[in-house]
């Protein structure tokens, strides 16, 4: 097939949507598949509206890990015609989508040549969303759509991305929650909702004792990962922590993940060397953070999955979430994990319960492994991609490269891809 994939961001923009997308290619491309990604950025970004109207990044093609990518840029003319639309954009979304994908839409009309499927993803605004639906339909092709949808996503600043997702030929969401709020709130067919979760990303080789000398951290540490947004929770944990302390003096609480303004702002005032926040790290330096913590926590309350938690659980860690319906659908509480809201002595609780408990840590992490094993692997979520596709193209996959497909866990994890067959 010839695979085309669009979303505003792309790796090595760190962030769950664009790195899981990341991968899916990959695994797509492994079965011989035909792929292309088209973006306006793959850098981190969060001024949603203007780096994909007027302040789009320079227009260029180059590959990345085997994946030619597209970064869409605008001409100054382009951006100019924009910039009304821009301007206007939060008080007539409507008609300002259209105004602004019809200008994406035509670039896509003049680089593209015709796909066998094409697949959305939903990060920022919707522009590139809704050029690429109609691109689908003008070629009379299979649009697919990934919305990472968050349950606050409500409303008329919404509805332009709740029509992309009822005009979706299929809807590959992350959890059973995620598939509910869709039928139930947005109107979308269940027939055409299909949930694929999340694989970790993680690093094969990793220096754990590199880890902790390179950033001095000595003893036991509860270990956050997350863009640092607001919502993720870091503020409550932060919070939580001097509770924690009372009978947990020695715990370092280590943060990871690109800085916002936000956080910025929240750390500038400590100076407590049991609170350390690393900021962006490599693969390896993630990996070897959530190998050498004592559990993952992250109680974020805006989620439409929350692939950390998995990756967390790939290492035999147990973890603490966010109380809402994304994440409950995902964590077992009590089983392989803990939930909490952002209310310090709430959070603060499950933390001490979890630094109290080594066996429960352990026999948590121990079921969040099984957990993976049985419903996140690369290749179950390869199979499951690829199986979708070939129904809408109305094709039967072919059967030697459907036994490829449970091959792909080793080429993810060991770069073993001598063991695919020819």
């Amino acid at each position: 097939m010839k695979i085309l994939y669009t979303s505003n961001l792309y790796a090595p923009s760190i962030g769950g949507a664009q790195i899981h997308l990341h991968r899916v290619a990959q695994a797509m491309q492994q079965l011989g598949n035909e792929v292309r990604v088209v973006t306006h950025s793959c850098r981190h970004r969060t001024d949603w509206l203007r780096f994909s109207t007027i302040c789009t990044e320079e227009n260029m093609n180059f590959t990345y890990q085997g994946i030619p990518v597209w970064q869409l840029g605008f001409s100054r003319s382009t951006r100019i015609r924009l910039l009304p639309w821009t301007l206007a954009y939060y008080g007539m979304i409507g008609p300002a989508v259209r105004g602004i994908s019809r200008e994406v839409r035509r670039l896509l009309d003049v680089e593209l040549d015709k796909p066998d499927v094409v697949h959305g993803i939903r990060i920022g605004r919707e522009f590139l969303s809704r050029a690429t639906v109609d691109f689908a339909h003008k070629h009379q092709v299979p649009f697919i759509f990934t919305p990472n949808h968050h349950p606050r996503w409500r409303g008329y600043r919404y509805s332009e991305y709740d029509k992309i997702y009822r005009e979706a030929d299929a809807l590959f969401v992350l959890t059973e929650e995620e598939k509910r709020t869709m039928v139930v709130e947005k109107g979308v067919k269940e027939e055409n909702i299909h949930v694929t979760g999340v694989g970790p990303v993680l690093s094969a080789k990793f220096d754990a004792q590199l880890f902790r000398s390179t950033f001095d951290i000595p003893n036991r540490f509860v270990l956050f990962v997350g863009q640092q947004f607001r919502y993720k929770g870091g503020a409550a944990l932060l919070q939580a922590a001097p509770l924690v302390w009372r009978s947990h003096p020695d715990v370092t609480f280590v943060f990871v993940g690109p800085h916002t303004d936000y956080s910025r702002r929240l750390f500038a005032g400590i100076n407590d060397r049991r609170v350390r926040n690393l900021g962006q790290v490599d693969l390896e330096t993630k990996t070897a953070a959530l190998a050498e913590c004592e559990f993952l926590c992250l109680p974020s309350n805006q989620e439409s999955f929350g692939g950390v938690f998995v990756e967390a659980w790939s290492l035999g860690k147990a973890v603490v979430g966010g109380r809402i319906p994304p994440i409950a659908a995902l964590i077992s509480e009590g089983q392989d994990g803990l939930l909490s809201s952002q209310e310090p002595p709430e959070l603060a609780d499950s933390i001490s319960l979890l630094l109290s408990s080594p066996q429960e840590r352990e026999r948590m992490g121990a079921m969040g492994m099984k957990k993976v094993r049985a419903n996140y692997t690369w290749d179950r979520i390869a199979a499951k991609t690829a199986g979708v596709y070939n129904d809408l193209l109305g094709t039967q996959a072919d059967d030697h490269r459907l036994a490829n497909v449970v091959l792909l866990q080793d080429v993810q994890n060991n770069g073993a891809a001598e063991k695919l067959s020819a």
